[in-house]
């Protein structure tokens, strides 16, 4: 039997604006490593 378990994430406004800005630098170096 798989069991899955969701979490919500209720970040702080400066820890919303890390998060965003790593998702958006993992993004930019996906999409590099995608065109290489």
């Amino acid at each position: 039997m798989r069991k899955a378990f969701k979490y919500r994430l209720y970040p702080t406004q400066p820890q919303q604006k890390d998060l965003e800005r790593t998702l958006s630098l993992c993004r930019h170096l996906y999409n590099a490593a995608l065109q290489e």
